[in-house]
């Protein structure tokens, strides 16, 4: 109730009662004190509430804000780590093609590159009759002296006298080889592509790890 109202109150009851005017006065005047401190203090409590609802209403709002930012920090750190890893297999690839055309990179001899292929390939089948499958640059490159060598890598790791032959189909890929064991019908398809995407996702945190640290 507002101090006009208690006023009027005031007023009224002195017009009403002028015999009791000291003590009605007095009564009113509590009562009205009683009213106004308990209007006071209610408007007090309303108004804590309503700022306390808001600071919450705020904090909450300012929070949500913050974790959508930090989600959008991680989602373009990720972002830009899955683009810088997916550039190094890209430019691993290029090597490899670099390699596979000139013959040597580096350190790196394509020649030993295939004959490790063909190796790993004769201890998977079981067959002794092998057939190498190339793409169109590597079958030229095949011949007899070379499948020989071929025979005698074999031989030294894997203990294994088996025949080697090259076959009359190509196919489309950078380099490496095809092993098809003529015996069993089966084949090892170790391209180049192939064994890249291979060990991709076992190499995706060591490459990550590489160019970012624990940054990942």
């Amino acid at each position: 109730m507002s101090d006009k109202g208690v006023d009027k109150i005031i007023s009224h009851i002195e017009a009403e009662a002028e015999k009791e005017i000291s003590e009605t006065l007095l009564k009113a005047r509590e009562e009205a004190d009683t009213i106004t401190k308990a209007a006071q203090e209610k408007a007090k409590r309303e108004t804590e509430r309503v700022l306390s609802n808001g600071k919450r209403v705020a904090s909450l709002e300012g929070q949500k804000i913050i974790a959508e930012a930090r989600i959008n920090v991680r989602r373009k750190r990720m972002d830009s780590q899955e683009e810088a890893i997916v550039a190094s297999f890209d430019a691993a690839k290029k090597a490899l093609e670099e390699l596979a055309e000139k013959g040597k990179r580096d350190n790196l001899t394509y020649k030993d590159i295939v004959f490790n292929l063909i190796v790993s390939a004769s201890e998977i089948v079981v067959g002794n009759k092998l057939e190498l499958v190339f793409n169109h640059r590597d079958s030229k490159a095949f011949n007899k002296e070379t499948l020989r060598e071929a025979r005698e890598s074999v031989k030294k790791r894997t203990g294994r006298e088996i025949s080697l032959s090259l076959s009359g189909d190509t196919i489309q890929c950078l380099g490496g080889v095809v092993v098809r064991d003529l015996e069993k019908q089966v084949e090892v398809d170790n391209t180049l592509e192939t064994k890249l995407n291979q060990i991709k996702e076992n190499l995706r945190v060591d490459v990550a790890k590489i160019l970012f640290g624990d940054k990942i």
